[in-house]
């Protein structure tokens, strides 16, 4: 069975913990109050397959956990903002960018999810802005309201993770040929050297006695 570990990162009172509680219980709750990281575990069945799975929806406030510790941590992750807080759109353009300068975009899953759609008399942030700015930075894009539905949510989620358990999948099987190549050259080298110094054993012991000797 194998674990991904997801990070959903974005500005403060976005809906991070609804999106992620909608995802994993259907359930929906408005209000959440955290000066902490929270992390949820749970178990998902995708495509026949298992996966542990490791959900930590972060905390943005001052004196929490550096997003760079996040970064290294996920194998993928979930950046969130608010169609009605502009604020919260241009945090989740600098959360893009600094995984971008992190790590390669296009071997690492992140979806762009906007929330509260369901407030679209209040819509500051456009579905165009959304668009152009998961195609800059190469990743999904869902527009979602947690607060009405789990589909969109669900919809989002289950793709990251199905990419990222792929992405992980590629990963370890590029290790698997590094590591295989890099035995198959130390073989080759200890035989060429193995060979070598058999040689030198067998022309020494070819030398007439009183050579052994001088």
């Amino acid at each position: 069975m194998s674990s991904l570990k997801i990070a959903v990162l974005g500005e403060s009172g976005v809906g991070k913990s609804a999106v992620t509680v909608r995802f994993l219980t259907r359930r929906f709750i408005g209000e959440y109050h955290s000066d902490s990281d929270l992390l949820y575990k749970s178990k998902l069945k995708q495509d026949d397959h298992f996966t542990d799975i490791e959900l930590l929806d972060t905390c943005s406030k001052r004196g929490t956990t550096p997003l760079e510790s996040h970064m290294q941590w996920a194998d993928g992750f979930v950046v969130v903002y608010d169609v009605c807080d502009r604020k919260s759109f241009t945090t989740a353009r600098r959360v893009l960018n600094r995984l971008h300068r992190m790590r390669n975009p296009f071997i690492m899953p992140v979806a762009l999810l906007a929330n509260k759609i369901e407030l679209d008399h209040r819509r500051l942030v456009g579905v165009d802005e959304g668009h152009e700015l998961a195609l800059e930075f190469a990743c999904q894009f869902y527009e979602v309201s947690a607060a009405e539905t789990p589909l969109a949510v669900n919809v989002a989620y289950q793709a990251l993770l199905r990419d990222a358990r792929i992405t992980q999948q590629q990963r370890s099987n590029i290790l698997s040929r590094r590591r295989s190549s890099l035995l198959t050259v130390s073989k080759k080298l200890g035989s060429i050297f193995g060979k070598k110094d058999a040689e030198k054993r067998t022309s020494r012991d070819a030398l007439p006695d009183f050579a052994l000797s001088i």
